[in-house]
């Protein structure tokens, strides 16, 4: 594969760049969009981003293998802020499923999700069990897995359920799952403020773990107490009945909202215009489970906020790339399209963004790069390759 790729003459090419940080307020709906734009990408990172009659007369972009974009758009690749799967089956809760059986059934959906344009994912993994012990078979699948296909943060999701059953698991756990270097971060889905392990919480973030709160909805005072006392990296909501828009807006922490959860059912709300206009960063997961909810793609993630949440297409589009890739951990190298992160890039068959939202259902991807490779072409397009018009399949 050749060294430099130059991706050229997209419609639209939205580079969300900005601050290094998740956005809020105004600049959710800045995308930064350049018309006729093009991307060049050199050992897996990207190297130049701008109009395309400036960056194809760049000197290094001279020998490059180019792929015209013509009438599509060039976005970053989505994030999925919020995946979960467990051993646990929908149908018989009390059969859990075998490890052997986990592991194909996570490597097809990860697959799947690639397909969808997820190049990254925030995966947290649980047994659902009886012991928090019993995760750790679930965690070593997702270890094995890797970041192939798609680039994993590996959460380890603590119910409170399994803490109360169990309360003498928990520190034991955590300590072989840091030990072995097999999680990044931590879960907890407490009902109050006393619904959790203090030390534990502190044995992990001293580790270097990011900490993640997951609410369904209890009491809205009891939300702000988890806040401040936890200080989360981010706030994954199930459940809008306490939601506390102001309380967010004044956290650092990033919400994260399960488009595909709960979303179908009853009517419309305001939840992600709230959320905005009260200042919180705000992310987007399509809220899939493996017990539970079946949507995984961020395209309809996308559409689902615009429709159900109140949210306009820019701010849903800043919350499923940029800002997802920040609740995940990865901000600094994905999430936008920006000299030096990795080249972390869909091209999408539609020649304006706000497509998206409004031909929801449709898998739009055309190409997928990720660390400047191309991991999926559903187009025409061959790479020549060298020899008399000798052409194969990229």
């Amino acid at each position: 594969m050749p060294q430099s790729i130059l991706l050229r003459g997209a419609r639209q090419l939205l580079t969300l760049r900005g601050p290094d940080s998740a956005r809020r307020g105004a600049a959710l709906r800045d995308l930064q969009i350049i018309e006729d734009g093009s991307v060049l990408i050199q050992d897996g990172v990207i190297a130049s981003v701008g109009p395309t009659r400036r960056i194809e007369n760049l000197k290094t972009a001279r020998g490059a293998l180019e792929i015209p974009v013509e009438d599509r758009i060039i976005t970053p690749g989505f994030v999925d802020a919020n995946l979960h799967l467990s051993l646990q089956r929908p149908e018989s809760p009390n059969q859990p499923k075998r490890t052997a059986d986990f592991y194909d059934e996570s490597l097809l959906l990860l697959r799947s999700c690639l397909q969808h344009g997820t190049i990254t994912a925030d995966v947290k993994g649980s047994a659902d069990n009886w012991s928090f012990h019993a995760d750790i078979a679930v965690i070593r699948k997702l270890a094995k897995i890797g970041s192939t296909p798609v680039r994993m943060t590996r959460t380890w999701r603590l119910g409170s359920q399994n803490g109360r059953l169990a309360p003498s698991d928990l520190r034991p756990t955590l300590e072989i799952l840091i030990r072995r270097n097999l999680i990044d971060s931590i879960a907890v889905a407490p009902r109050d403020k006393g619904d959790y392990d203090v030390d534990a919480i502190v044995t992990a973030q001293a580790a270097g773990l990011l900490l993640k709160l997951l609410w369904s909805g209890h009491s809205a005072d009891d939300f702000v107490g988890l806040l401040h006392s936890l200080n989360p990296h981010s706030v994954c909501l199930y459940d809008f009945d306490s939601l506390s828009p102001e309380a967010l807006g004044n956290s650092p922490a990033i919400t994260v909202l399960a488009a595909g959860k709960r979303l179908f059912e009853g009517p419309v709300g305001t939840a992600g215009r709230d959320l905005v206009d009260a200042g919180a960063a705000i992310a987007l997961s399509s809220g899939y489970q493996s017990v539970a909810a079946g949507n995984f793609s961020m395209q309809m993630s996308i559409a689902l906020a615009v429709a159900r949440l109140g949210l306009t297409p820019e701010e849903a589009w800043s919350a499923a790339t940029i800002n997802a890739a920040y609740a995940a951990g990865y901000g600094d190298i994905t999430g936008s399209l920006e000299a030096g992160k990795q080249a972390d890039l869909l091209i999408l068959n539609v020649t304006d963004y706000r497509e998206i939202p409004r031909q929801f259902g449709i898998n739009h991807v055309a190409m997928v790069f990720r660390d400047g490779a191309m991991v999926l072409n559903r187009t025409r397009w061959r790479a020549p390759v060298e020899g008399p018009a000798s052409r194969m399949r990229s």
